[in-house]
C-alpha cells in the first residue's frame, strides 16, 4: 500500500466588499494561519478528519481533496486517508476559516500527489468543493484568493474570475471583534440580499479606483443593516481613527484597518472593545501566498 503525505498552509482575510449582493468581491488577507497534512492511501476506505488535534466531521475536508484528485487526474474513490487542519482562524465568524482550511487541505493534497496545481486551479477546487459541502452559496472565490494569495484581491465570483491581485505597499494592523453572539448566516436570504446590488456594486468600484478602507466601511454598513447586526463596533472604530471599519463577510465578526503608527487610536480601540466582552483578535495586514511542501 502507498502512502503519501503532504503539508499547506494559507492565511485568513477580511471583507473589503461581500460578494452576496453584487457577485464580485474583495478581500484583505490577515496574518492568520491554517495549517494542513493530507496523507494519501492508495486504497478504498474512509476519511478521517481531525480539526485543531480532534476528530471531526467535515465534508468540506472530503470534498475538497476529492476535488484536487480529480483535477489531477485520479479517482476519488481510489483513496483513503487522514485530513488534518490546525488553525488560529475563529470558525463561523466570518473570517475566512471554510476558505483558508480548504486552500490549505488543497495545497497538502497537491504536494502529497507530487503535482503542482496552480494558484488559480486550487481556487477553483476550493469554489466547487465549497458549494458542494454547503458552506458557501457563492463558492467563496473571492474569500480564498485572500486566503491564497495575500494582498488586496478583487475578483467576479460567477465568473471564476480574479479581477485584480496586489500586494498592499505597507503593512497595517488590523484589530478584530468577534462578539459572544453567533452568526446570522443560516438567515440569509439571497434573493433580499441581491436587491442591494447596486449599493454592494458601487463599494466594489471603489475598491477598484483605489479607495479601499472607505469602500470597507461602506460594505459593512450595508451588510450590518442587512443581517440586523449593531454597526456600533465599526463607528467606534472609526472615531478611534480607524482607516475603514466593518463587519466582515455575514459575521459578527467586524474588522478594523488602523496606520501602525496609530498607538494611540489602536490602544483605545481595544480599550473599548475589551469593555463591550467578546474576544479581540489583534493582528495585521498579510501580503504571503499560500505554500506546499512533501513530507518524506
Amino acid at each position: 500500500m502507498t502512502m503519501m503525505r503532504g503539508a499547506g498552509k494559507a492565511f485568513g482575510a477580511v471583507s473589503i466588499v461581500n460578494a452576496l449582493a453584487g457577485g464580485k468581491g474583495a478581500t484583505v488577507g490577515v496574518a492568520l494561519e491554517t495549517d494542513a497534512e493530507v496523507e494519501l492511501e492508495e486504497a478504498r476506505g474512509n476519511w478521517r478528519v481531525e480539526i485543531n488535534g480532534e476528530r471531526a466531521e467535515s465534508r468540506l475536508a472530503v470534498e475538497i481533496v476529492a476535488s484536487v484528485l480529480g483535477s489531477c487526474g485520479e479517482s476519488p474513490r481510489e483513496y483513503s486517508g487522514t485530513i488534518s487542519t490546525k488553525s488560529d482562524i475563529p470558525i463561523g465568524v466570518g473570517l475566512k476559516s471554510s476558505s483558508s482550511s480548504s486552500a490549505a487541505v488543497a495545497l497538502a493534497t497537491s504536494a502529497a500527489l507530487g503535482k503542482e496545481l496552480s494558484m488559480r486551479r486550487v481556487m477553483l477546487c476550493s469554489a466547487e468543493a465549497s458549494l458542494k459541502a454547503g458552506v458557501s452559496v457563492t463558492g467563496a472565490f473571492d474569500d480564498v484568493a485572500g486566503c491564497l494569495l495575500g494582498g488586496l484581491n478583487l475578483t467576479d465570483n460567477s465568473r471564476r474570475r480574479v479581477v485584480r491581485s496586489t500586494p498592499l505597499r505597507r503593512s497595517f494592523k488590523v484589530l478584530i471583534m468577534v462578539p459572544e453572539s453567533s452568526s446570522e448566516r443560516a438567515r440569509v436570504d439571497l434573493e433580499s440580499v441581491r436587491k442591494f446590488s447596486s449599493v454592494a456594486t458601487a463599494a466594489y468600484e471603489m475598491t477598484l479606483r483605489g479607495d479601499v478602507w472607505t469602500a470597507m466601511t461602506m460594505n459593512g454598513l450595508l451588510y450590518s443593516t442587512i443581517l440586523g447586526y449593531d454597526p456600533g463596533p465599526a463607528m467606534g472604530a472609526l472615531k478611534a481613527g480607524a482607516l475603514g471599519a466593518g463587519l466582515s463577510g455575514r459575521g459578527p465578526a467586524v474588522a478594523a484597518v488602523f496606520d501602525k503608527r496609530n498607538r494611540e487610536g489602536i490602544g483605545k480601540l481595544l480599550d473599548s472593545w475589551h469593555a463591550d466582552g467578546g474576544r479581540v483578535i489583534v493582528t495585521e495586514t498579510n501580503n504571503r501566498r499560500g505554500e506546499r511542501s512533501r513530507i518524506g
